[in-house]
């Protein structure tokens, strides 16, 4: 059987972006969820050239889930030490959780010495050499797009490892392990999070500071639930009061009687759906905690197909 392959040619990022600051930091600002999707986080409030003392980081932004602290530094052609200094001393300034330096090409000591950081660095901070890639496929002038992770940390490990976690953050790791595997079984399409030790689990709603989520509260009781924190709190209001007017359609199309809270001692407001559960989740049975899996799952495929819709109706207008 004749098979007609063709090779893929790669291309500088000049021939999409032709200058870096002014062309692709603030594409990519723009797109900082692609970064995110590659990663297996959810980033948020992008900025482009943040100031750091007397310097402007490329871009400085937050994950979500841990509200760690982003730095980014983009380079075009090779790497060099002008701007690995750069790299560490934005980091540095930051206290960024993910420092992340993005080049097309990683000379083999500066790899080394981010892998040295991952290995030996200040606790809890994780370190990336990422390469963005412009391709098309051989006499095609279509261009794709794609990141290569060339260096991450080992085994995501350095975030916490489990012999120093609790019982509790253990047990909400492992929990919430299961419901993104589940989850993605159910949307196949939905990129897989990396949980961490905390008693939720957020994600993007498509409007940033907007995300749906699974979360422990006390009470104790579990939630589905859509949160509203964008860095304007009128924004916020907007966002919760416009969703809140079609409360009569949503709860019905769901199904069930959600609960609409402003929170006004915080910016945020939020749209929920609890269940009590029976203790702590480290009191909770194997067969309870399939059962919350179960019930999370089917809940925010729901929640997705209600609000997502929505929320991009906000998003254009």
């Amino acid at each position: 059987m004749d098979r007609n392959i063709s090779r893929i040619q790669e291309h500088d990022l000049r021939s999409v972006w032709e200058n870096e600051d002014r062309d692709f930091t603030r594409w990519l600002t723009e797109n900082i969820d692609l970064l995110a999707s590659e990663l297996g986080i959810e980033i948020e409030d992008a900025r482009a050239e943040e100031a750091v003392g007397d310097f402007s980081a490329d871009i400085v932004a937050r994950e979500m889930n841990t509200g760690e602290t982003v730095v980014i530094e983009n380079q075009y052609n090779r790497t060099d030490h002008d701007h690995l200094g750069k790299l560490l001393t934005y980091s540095s300034g930051k206290n960024a959780g993910f420092t992340m330096w993005l080049a097309e090409e990683f000379r083999p000591e500066h790899r080394s010495v981010l892998e040295w950081l991952n290995e030996t660095g200040p606790r809890g901070a994780k370190f990336f050499a990422i390469k963005p890639r412009v391709v098309s496929i051989e006499g095609a002038e279509e261009r794709g797009f794609e990141f290569e992770v060339v260096v991450e940390p080992n085994e995501w490990e350095r975030e916490v490892s489990n012999e120093s976690l609790s019982d509790s953050e253990q047990s909400y790791r492992q929990f919430f392990a299961e419901m993104v595997e589940a989850y993605s079984q159910r949307r196949p399409n939905w990129y897989k999070l990396k949980p961490g030790p905390r008693n939720y689990l957020t994600f993007s709603a498509g409007i940033s500071g907007v995300r749906f989520g699974w979360v422990f509260h006390q009470g104790p009781e579990f939630s589905v639930e859509l949160y509203i924190s964008t860095s304007d709190k009128e924004r916020n209001e907007e966002i919760f009061e416009a969703l809140k007017r079609e409360r009569t359609d949503i709860e019905a199309n769901l199904g069930v009687e959600l609960e609409w809270e402003r929170l006004p001692e915080k910016q945020a407001s939020r749209i929920k759906q609890p269940k009590d559960i029976d203790g702590t989740i480290t009191e909770l049975t194997t067969d309870q905690q399939n059962h919350l899996v179960e019930w999370g799952v089917d809940l925010m495929d729901e929640f997705q197909e209600e609000f997502e819709p929505r929320l991009s109706a906000l998003r254009s207008n």
